[in-house]
């Protein structure tokens, strides 16, 4: 594997960061080529952040985890659409119908300002549950494993064009679905004692070798010492496997 391709695998979540950190970050980091910009940066710093973030040049997955009636979310996907992101979330748990009219949406959206469409992705089950708290909390009797095949199930149906899922589900679902059907895994950790606010977690190249198409990481990267050194090295690790 080459470094280009490593590069292209990790996003890096700079949702706990305001613009000028984010900025200073990614200026001290020149080949990180994808970002995640969540609820928290966006709220913070509104719509404009997009465009700030596309003048360095990096690709954008907007993680707003749209979660709504279908004619709110498919207005919103319709609008952020048209903001030249890469990639949008929403929860799988919406329903069949409100995933189409999303998908639907973000065609006419990204069409009306004449940009090439983003990905439509939806989010399965978070990675900050564990098993007794998804049972307990939600008051469900199946396992996590279960509700994320049948949510992804429901995203590719839908006609979306992947789904967020732990990397502890995504080799089982890479026997399912061909690569043209992204799956993207938060909850990647160099070292697997970090978890952080996350439970179902793996390392980066057990979760490209189980079949994700890409690896959120935040605060491995974001949060130490040398950020440069340590997402060069990550990608050294990813592409010596």
């Amino acid at each position: 594997m080459n470094r280009s391709y490593s590069e292209d695998k990790i996003i890096l979540a700079i949702d706990g960061l305001n613009i000028i950190e984010a900025k200073s970050l990614l200026e001290n980091c020149p080949n990180i080529k994808w970002v995640k910009v969540g609820l928290e940066l966006f709220v913070r710093e509104g719509p404009g952040v997009i465009e700030i973030l596309k003048g360095l040049n990096k690709k954008i997955f907007l993680d707003l985890k749209f979660h709504d009636i279908p004619n709110t979310m498919s207005s919103a996907c319709y609008q952020v659409s048209k903001l030249g992101v890469d990639i949008i979330s929403v929860h799988a748990s919406a329903g069949l119908k409100a995933l189409r009219e999303t998908k639907k949406a973000s065609l006419e959206g990204a069409k009306r300002v004449n940009l090439n469409p983003p990905s439509v992705i939806g989010i399965t089950v978070l990675t900050s549950f564990s098993l007794e708290d998804y049972q307990n909390d939600l008051d469900r009797n199946t396992s996590i494993e279960e509700n994320v095949l049948r949510l992804a199930k429901l995203s590719f149906e839908a006609g979306l064009d992947g789904c967020v899922c732990s990397p502890w589900e995504v080799k089982k679902l890479r026997s399912i679905y061909k690569y043209n059907f992204e799956l993207i895994t938060p909850g990647i950790r160099t070292k697997i004692e970090n978890k952080d606010d996350q439970n179902r977690i793996m390392t980066p190249s057990q979760a490209l070798k189980n079949g994700a198409s890409k690896l959120v990481v935040g605060r491995t990267i974001s949060k130490a010492t040398n950020p440069n050194k340590t997402f060069n090295d990550i990608c050294k690790s990813i592409a010596s496997d």
